[in-house]
C-alpha cells in the first residue's frame, strides 16, 4: 500500500493500492507532450500551439496550449476520474466557479478549458472570504439546477441518502446518517451534497473578469457533503494568523445561508463533529471550536 501524506482529511481519506490503475500515463514530460500532440491532431484540431507540459503524473497530465497560454488540455488515465470531472463541469455550468469548458473527448479522456493563470494570495480576509463564497456556491448549486438536471441527480439527494445504507468506507453508520439528516434539514431533502473539492492555494485563480475560479474539479463528488471542504478551508487558514478557523466557519455560515441554506452555528458544529466521527477523521483543524 502507498502511504498518503498527512493532509486536511487525514484519517478519512482512503488510499488506493499500488497498481490499481491498469494503464497509467507516462510521467516523462517529453513523452507526455508527444502524446498530447497526437491527441490534439486527432481529437481537438485547430487548438492553439505550442504545447507545454505542466504536470505529467500517472493519473493525469496537464498541458498549456498557446503563447501566451490560452487553453488547458487535461488528460485522464482513469475513466471514472474523467467522467467525474466532466460531470462536475456540467453540474456547475453557469456558476462561474470553474474555468470555462470548451470541449471534451471521451475517446482520449481529455478536457479543454480556459487557461486561468492569475494566482491568488490567500493571506487576507478579503481574498479568503471570496474563496469561501465560491465554495459555498458549489455546495448550494443543486438548488439552482434546472428540473431536468435535478431529476437526473435524484439518486444522490440527501432525503434518499438518509435511509440508504452507509457507504462501505464509513466507519460509523449512525453518525453518517446523523450528518446527512443535519445536511438535509439545512438544505432541504432534494439537496445533492456536492463536495470534496481539491482545495489547495495553488488551485485558486482569478479570471479576467475578476471572479475566482478553482482550476481542478476532478475530485468533486455528489455523496460526501460539503463538510469536507469546510474542514479543508480551516486547514488552509491555519497557516495564517489572521484567518482563525472560527472566522472561517462563521464566514461559510454567512455565505451558504445567503445562498439559500438554513444552517445555524450549533447545527453546523454538530454536522462537523458527526462527519469526523463517521469517517474517523483525526482532526477538524479547529473548525468546530
Amino acid at each position: 500500500m502507498t502511504t498518503a501524506p498527512v493532509g486536511p482529511l487525514d484519517g478519512a481519506a482512503r488510499t488506493r493500492p499500488d497498481g490499481w490503475l491498469a494503464t497509467p500515463l507516462s510521467t516523462d514530460r517529453a513523452a507526455a507532450e508527444r502524446e498530447a500532440h497526437a491527441i490534439l491532431d486527432r481529437h481537438h484540431a485547430g487548438e492553439p500551439g505550442p504545447v507545454y507540459c505542466l504536470t505529467a503524473r500517472y493519473r493525469t497530465a496537464v498541458f498549456a496550449l498557446g503563447t501566451p497560454p490560452r487553453r488547458i488540455l487535461k488528460r485522464h488515465a482513469d475513466e471514472g476520474a474523467y467522467q467525474g470531472e466532466v460531470l462536475a463541469y456540467e453540474l456547475l455550468a453557469g456558476e462561474r466557479v470553474l474555468p470555462d469548458l470548451h470541449r471534451v473527448c471521451d475517446t482520449s479522456r481529455t478536457l479543454l478549458v480556459d487557461y486561468v493563470g492569475q494566482a491568488v494570495t490567500l493571506t487576507s480576509t478579503d481574498a479568503f472570504d471570496e474563496l469561501i463564497r465560491a465554495v459555498a456556491t458549489i455546495h448550494t448549486a443543486s438548488a439552482r439546477w434546472y428540473p431536468v438536471v435535478g431529476e437526473a441527480m435524484a439518486r444522490w439527494r440527501t432525503g434518499a441518502a438518509v435511509s440508504a445504507p452507509a457507504p462501505q468506507w464509513i466507519s460509523h453508520a449512525d453518525d453518517w446518517r446523523r450528518l446527512l439528516q443535519l445536511v438535509s434539514d439545512a438544505h432541504g431533502s432534494d439537496h445533492v451534497p456536492l463536495g470534496h473539492l481539491d482545495l489547495k492555494p495553488e488551485h485558486v485563480r482569478r479570471r479576467d473578469d475578476g471572479c475566482l475560479a478553482l482550476i481542478d474539479a476532478e475530485t468533486l463528488r455528489p455523496d460526501i457533503t460539503g463538510l469536507a471542504d469546510l474542514i479543508t478551508l480551516a486547514f488552509i487558514a491555519g497557516d495564517e494568523p489572521k484567518l482563525a478557523p472560527r472566522w472561517v466557519r462563521h464566514a461559510y455560515l454567512h455565505h451558504v445561508n445567503e445562498l439559500g441554506a438554513q444552517w445555524n452555528d450549533h447545527s453546523l458544529v454538530c454536522a462537523l463533529t458527526a462527519f469526523a466521527s463517521a469517517t474517523s477523521l483525526r482532526s477538524l483543524h479547529g473548525a468546530h471550536e
